[in-house]
């Protein structure tokens, strides 16, 4: 009955997820796709251990599929979210206990990518860099491991992801195609979560 639950709660939020994003992008996201991925998400938080444990796994999955959302839509990632997640990440963090690790692996994360957009912004967004606040921080948290994989894993996520892409469309041209290129946002997105589920 505990994973049902999760389930129906992450459709639920899914739904949430859904208008959120399509609003954000100012496109509709592919019917179900939010409401799928979410529900997911809640029957995996289920075994995350303590309640609190289990609503955050769970808050952070579902704020990740709508930053995920959209940047496929639009390749851009909203900073009401990547930053209100920051500071959301932090703060509970702060409340726990956990404010010092927290603050060095959003800093750990965080600082690379910033080097690299600096350097080159057309191959690393701005948006990106904040990404990387709340999910370093949120995986360091949760262990070494956790962050190592969140922090290692998505680029080579989303090369896959440009190359799985790209044969593709060349096989079925889409009428209405994405913006150029591959977001990014969603690769660190999944690596974080797969990091926080090897440590639950």
């Amino acid at each position: 009955m505990t994973i049902v639950g999760g389930v129906v709660a992450g459709a639920a939020a899914g739904s949430a997820v859904y208008a959120s994003a399509a609003r954000s992008a100012g496109r509709v996201p592919a019917a179900g796709m939010c409401e799928i991925a979410c529900a997911v998400i809640g029957a995996v938080a289920t075994s995350a251990g303590t309640p609190l444990a289990v609503l955050a796994f769970a808050v952070l999955g579902w704020w990740s599929v709508g930053l995920a959302t959209v940047d496929i839509l639009v390749r851009r990632l909203p900073n009401v979210l990547t930053l209100g997640g920051g500071v959301a990440v932090l703060s509970v963090a702060s409340i726990t206990g956990h404010g010092s690790a927290a603050l060095a692996g959003a800093a750990l994360m965080t600082a690379p990518m910033l080097v690299v957009h600096l350097v080159a912004p057309r191959s690393l967004g701005a948006g990106d860099v904040k990404l990387a606040v709340a999910l370093g921080g949120a995986a360091a948290v949760a262990g070494a491991r956790a962050w190592l994989v969140a922090a290692l894993l998505p680029s080579v996520l989303t090369v896959l992801a440009a190359a799985v892409l790209g044969v593709v469309h060349r096989r079925v041209p889409r009428p209405d195609p994405a913006p150029p290129g591959v977001p990014h946002g969603p690769s660190m997105c999944a690596a974080a979560m797969l990091g926080l589920c090897l440590e639950s």
